[in-house]
């Protein structure tokens, strides 16, 4: 079972004779594993009680995160930790925004952006506290928004988890940045 890490997103796996609690291979936070939500079940014989046939409906799809789980993201990170590149550095360019022209190195695998209570904290009150988190697995960055009032934006599109490119162009209210991997001098 995939867990995702609640403190630092790290998504990992979660041996099947654990079924207690897992500590996070990263940070060491103590997740709880997620409970599936059992399908909508309708009394009544094959239309049920309220006249709907469960073979017509949407409410028979509600498990927890199998839609996730083969998503390209997890794919692209399952088994690994959050690490820096040993070569190259991911640097965050404001190109919009309250703190336009100001650059910072990401030095942390796991950065969160947000106004409040984050690593990277932003002067923009279109930002959430926390608006979404970066998290570098060497050459490739993963960008997740979390819960965000008014969404992520990389490229132009509303994002929930996203692989970042080099040049990229993410947007969290009014504030644009640039994300680009470049060697270390």
């Amino acid at each position: 079972m995939q867990i995702t890490c609640e403190n630092c997103f790290t998504v990992y796996e979660l041996p099947p004779e654990k079924s207690g609690l897992a500590g996070c291979p990263y940070c060491e936070h103590i997740n709880k594993p997620k409970k599936k939500v059992a399908s909508v079940q309708f009394g009544g014989g094959a239309g049920g009680e309220m006249g709907i046939d469960p073979s017509k409906t949407m409410l028979n799809y509600i498990e927890g995160e199998r839609k996730s789980e083969g998503s390209a993201v997890h794919k692209t990170i399952a088994g690994k930790a959050p690490s820096l590149p040993a070569e190259k550095s991911w640097i965050l360019t404001i190109l919009e925004g309250e703190d336009k022209g100001k650059r910072f190195l990401l030095s942390k695998p796991v950065i969160r952006i947000g106004r409040k209570e984050v690593e990277l904290v932003l002067r923009d009150p279109e930002v959430s506290r926390q608006q979404c988190v970066i998290q570098i697995y060497g050459e490739t960055a993963i960008l997740r928004d979390l819960k965000s009032a008014n969404g992520t934006l990389v490229n132009g599109f509303v994002v929930q988890e996203e692989i970042l490119k080099n040049n990229d162009q993410i947007r969290a209210g009014n504030t644009l940045f640039q994300i680009s991997l470049q060697k270390k001098k």
